[in-house]
């Protein structure tokens, strides 16, 4: 299953992907490449940036994907509460 972790932003675009660790750093994999069972064609390499099926490639940044928060169980009344009543 395809569970985009971050967003991919360029000058025009928003592209969600999942990172995948790799001996060189990550590997960016889109939602089509996974569809397609397709070798990711973007990386990221510490130090050296992005890189598009090994070429160096600038106007790229990652941002994390927001999650909503879980939210909290709903606690019992406490018995202080019952009390005062």
């Amino acid at each position: 299953m395809f569970n985009p972790t971050h967003l991919l932003i360029s000058r025009t675009r928003q592209t969600p992907i999942q990172l995948i660790a790799c001996e060189n750093g990550c590997k960016l994999l889109t939602e089509p490449e996974y569809q397609k069972g397709s070798e990711p064609a973007f990386e990221l390499r510490p130090r050296q940036g992005f890189f598009c099926q090994g070429i160096s490639v600038v106007g790229f940044r990652l941002e994390p994907i927001a999650v909503a928060p879980i939210a909290e169980p709903v606690e019992a009344p406490s018995e202080e509460v019952a009390e005062a009543n």
